[in-house]
């Protein structure tokens, strides 16, 4: 294992529209299908990097609804967070960092991920319940991710 003296961290989501489909990327270097996501700017929470990465590689808003578990890569040295979101607005379309953004079924998906991301997927759709993420400067909440109950997905 590397000796990293710091862990970069990473943000990735999985989200679902109404018919049940995951939004994936195309990613253009190296070129593989993904979740969305990338690492965490200076400052920014977990799940604003997430939902920020998810609009730059696919052209969709989202709204991070919980964290479904936390993902660590020795050999690279990151620490990646995955939310579960909800599309808000907009179209998948190909932007700079990726060549395609679409809706899949789920079993598509599954087939067409890289096999990093495809566990992921399958962490979040055997998940029923999202775990508690607190922001926090001291005693000061700055932001809360509660504990939520995931529906059903069709």
């Amino acid at each position: 294992m590397p000796d990293h003296a710091a862990y970069r961290l990473g943000a990735t989501c999985v989200t679902f529209d109404p018919a049940g489909q995951v939004l994936i990327t195309r990613r253009r270097s190296p070129e593989r299908w993904e979740l969305p996501g990338g690492l965490v700017d200076p400052g920014e929470s977990l799940h604003a990097a997430a939902a920020r990465e998810t609009l730059e590689e696919t052209g969709v808003t989202v709204a991070v609804r919980g964290l479904v578990g936390v993902y660590q890569h020795p050999q690279r040295g990151i620490l990646a967070a995955l939310f579960l979101a909800a599309p808000v607005a907009g179209t998948p379309r190909p932007t700079e960092e990726s060549s395609e953004a679409r809706w899949a079924d789920v079993p598509d998906a599954l087939e067409l991920l890289h096999p990093l991301y495809r566990p992921r997927l399958e962490d979040t759709l055997s998940t029923r319940h999202t775990v508690p993420l607190r922001v926090h400067e001291g005693a000061i909440t700055l932001d809360v991710l509660a504990v939520r109950e995931v529906a059903a997905r069709t």
